[in-house]
């Protein structure tokens, strides 16, 4: 009996270091990833002559400034696109329209951030031709069937979304929603 006893318990330990050695793996590679410049050494896509962008295309990148973070943002919001940086929500406008661009990425991931941003807090959505940035102006929760987040707007706006609370384990019963607006833009083609 106290054989098995032991026989389980080294399992168990097995088991809990497996789980904390997966858990620093994918921490080490999404810091890999956010700390890292995406369009600034090579802007090779051309957003403005691009109105049907394909699925699991780059579209550009979400820099936080006052966090260093830079994360990739991709055409869809798959479970593949989403391993990799953030979806753009495919009914929503794309950087440059006058309307609602909305973003989503994994809260224990690359949104993991959002937790710590306050309001007034600079996002900078970067693509090829412009820089466009943002400053936060609320923070909302909704209900994890919320599509108001969809809903178009008159001006350009910006909505990252994740799932929420932050440290819950499993599929979470809400939804984080930061709101940021333009304030300025960048055009690095006809400087």
């Amino acid at each position: 009996m106290k054989n098995k006893s032991n026989k389980l318990g080294i399992y168990c330990l097995l088991i809990g270091l497996l789980m904390v050695l997966y858990a620093l793996t994918n921490y080490w590679k999404i810091n890999t990833i956010t700390e890292q410049p995406v369009l600034h050494q090579s802007r090779q896509m051309v957003l403005s002559n691009l109105r049907q962008v394909q699925a699991d295309e780059t579209i550009g990148a979400i820099i936080v400034p006052n966090k260093s973070k830079t994360i990739p943002v991709y055409e869809g919001t798959s479970a593949k696109i989403l391993e990799k940086g953030a979806g753009h929500y495919r009914k929503s406008a794309l950087p440059g329209e006058n309307n609602n661009i909305v973003l989503s990425a994994h809260r224990d991931t690359f949104f993991r951030f959002l937790k710590d941003l306050e309001k007034n807090d600079s996002l900078i959505l970067e693509t090829a031709e412009i820089d466009y940035e943002y400053k936060i102006t609320k923070f909302s929760i909704v209900p994890l069937n919320d599509s108001t987040i969809l809903t178009p707007k008159s001006r350009p706006i910006l909505t990252l979304t994740t799932c929420y609370p932050f440290s819950f384990i499993g599929n979470a019963p809400k939804r984080y929603i930061v709101t940021a607006e333009l304030v300025n833009t960048i055009d690095l083609v006809n400087k």
